[in-house]
């Protein structure tokens, strides 16, 4: 899906289900319907049928997210036929993306990660842009006296001490 109007259709469908069960649906809701209104009215009808039947399923499902994994690519090929059908409708769905992706709640993202090295084992680990990564090494009692603080004799790799 490479060409401008699959990737369109694409966008449009990721911004439309995830405005499904926020505070921008129901404008969302009409601006879609509306695009599809070129198609006759029974068409437009039926997509505002199916665009709340989905907000529902997203609305009282507890794997919002899954739900809405799985409604994308339906809807990327209503958009890409729609579009194929009418080309002049790409700039107003480009409208209706801007539109709604500006008036979508920013979601703040919060990471967790545990990272467990056990029995004298190394463990590393890194999330997000601009990640970076630290290496805590535990020394027993027994390395300490002898100044084997790495394995395989005491220094890194470079030759610095670890």
């Amino acid at each position: 899906m490479t060409d401008p109007m699959s990737v369109l259709a694409m966008t449009g469908a990721t911004t439309i289900v995830a405005a499904m069960a926020t505070s921008t649906w129901e404008s969302a809701r009409g601006r879609v319907a509306e695009l599809f209104r070129r198609r006759g009215e029974d068409e437009a009808t039926a997509i505002a049928v199916q665009l709340d039947g989905d907000a529902h399923l997203v609305a009282d499902e507890d794997d919002t997210e899954g739900v809405r994994e799985e409604l994308i690519r339906p809807w990327a090929r209503r958009l890409a036929a729609l579009l194929r059908e009418h080309p002049e409708a790409t700039e107003e769905l480009r409208r209706v993306v801007e539109e709604v992706a500006a008036g979508l709640p920013r979601t703040e993202q919060h990471w967790t990660q545990n990272v467990t090295a056990h029995s004298g084992g190394t463990a590393f680990g890194t999330q997000g842009p601009g990640s970076s990564v630290h290496i805590h090494r535990h020394i027993t009692p027994e390395e300490a006296a002898s100044g084997d603080s790495a394995p395989g004799g005491g220094t890194s790799g470079d030759g610095s001490s670890v």
